[in-house]
């Protein structure tokens, strides 16, 4: 059986809300994010806002300076992540293997629903009448034979298009797709490239690939295969990703030098958080136990938990647990050498019993945390963290 992927990015969604709901709001330059006053990053811009050259991850306070006029919101992602699941239920209706990647982006793999339609073009126009008549949102889709080039697709004829990509069209795309255009290539990944003589996508599945290899280890083979078209990854649908769910997450650190100092243990706690905090959402997850974990400089070990009835999986929410956890310590004349953090009794957005899935980000499941996640994908772990 032919595979054939679908992917569905759902046009500036959060701001497309805010228009839907509010329509006074329509027309208008609409910027979703930050915080109080100037703080904050920009999580998504309306394509009316989109004009002033302000985009996704740029600081408020310089889109304030590209558009004064725009509306700015911190916007409601209890909100976004029910119409989230609204979006998967409808593209269950096409097919039950469906895998969310984000709050506003799903991959389909449609390869067993041909024989139901008449056509790719219409399984696609299916969905987006779908969206449009049942949440007055409008998305952008893309059909390959595989994940990449799904992808790839949808960003084609963004907003409300539909892109469908064949074998035979890879070549040709590829000679004339910069290589910034290649989804899963950053930003210092191209100048690397072009230092080569890359420049396009083409170039790189022409690129000899034991250099790739040479250059950047292992993600050199898959550079290469990248350049080809090539992605063997499957779809995972909802139902399966359960299967190789972790029964927790942890991070500890033992310390360069054992200290009985209380505020610099607090900013090493603080750090522990992010990266427990940062694999956790990364598993789609959230946790009900938060576990702080201390050996002494007489190499004894405690441990102190605390549990919630809703689970948690952002970064202010586990460092306060962890944080009162760490207050009511007496520490004595005892000095610390590791400290350790554990998040389980873990609570996982894609089971299906629970299709609440995103939803009950009343769980607060990736709220405000989906913008912060991009910037850590893209920059790396330390490009923004919560303070103290």
């Amino acid at each position: 059986m032919e595979r054939i992927i679908l992917h569905i990015d759902m046009d500036a969604f959060f701001a497309a809300i805010e228009q839907r709901d509010n329509p006074e709001f329509q027309g208008k330059p609409i910027v979703v994010g930050g915080g109080e006053g100037n703080k904050g990053v920009v999580s998504t811009a309306s394509y009316e806002a989109r004009k002033f050259g302000i985009h996704s991850a740029m600081p408020i306070y310089q889109a304030k300076k590209l558009c004064p006029d725009a509306i700015f919101t911190k916007g409601n992602y209890h909100k976004y992540a029910e119409e989230s699941v609204k979006i998967i239920n409808i593209c269950q209706t096409i097919t039950s293997i469906v895998e969310p990647v984000s709050v506003d982006e799903v991959y389909l793999d449609i390869s067993g629903s041909i024989p139901f339609f008449e056509s790719k073009q219409q399984i696609a126009e299916t969905l987006q009448n779908k969206i449009l008549n049942e949440l007055h949102l409008t998305c952008s889709i893309g059909i390959a034979p595989n994940k990449l080039l799904a992808k790839i697709a949808t960003e084609i004829n963004k907003p409300s298009g539909i892109t469908i990509i064949e074998k035979n069209d890879v070549e040709k795309l590829f000679d004339n797709m910069p290589i910034e255009k290649m989804f899963g290539i950053g930003e210092k990944t191209a100048i690397t490239l072009k230092n080569l003589g890359i420049y396009t996508s083409g170039d790189l599945g022409r690129f000899p690939e034991s250099i790739l290899v040479k250059r950047f280890g292992k993600f050199g083979k898959k550079l290469s295969y990248m350049g080809k078209g090539i992605d063997k990854s499957p779809v995972v649908p909802i139902s399966s990703s359960n299967r190789n769910r972790p029964k927790s997450i942890s991070n500890e650190i033992t310390l360069l030098e054992n200290t009985s100092d209380k505020e610099r243990i607090k900013k090493i706690l603080l750090k522990l958080t992010h990266k427990t905090s940062y694999r956790l959402r990364k598993k789609n997850a959230s946790a009900h136990t938060i576990t702080l974990k201390i050996k002494y400089d007489n190499f004894s070990v405690n441990t102190f938990n605390h549990t919630v009835e809703q689970a948690v999986n952002y970064d202010s929410e586990i460092y306060k647990i962890v944080i009162n956890l760490f207050d009511k310590i007496n520490l004595g004349f005892r000095k610390i050498r590791l400290l350790g953090i554990r998040l389980s009794n873990l609570e996982f957005a894609e089971d299906p019993v629970q299709l609440t899935i995103f939803s009950l980000y009343k769980k607060r499941f990736a709220s405000i945390s989906q913008a912060v996640d991009k910037l850590k994908k893209k920059y790396g772990e330390r490009i923004i963290n919560i303070g103290e």
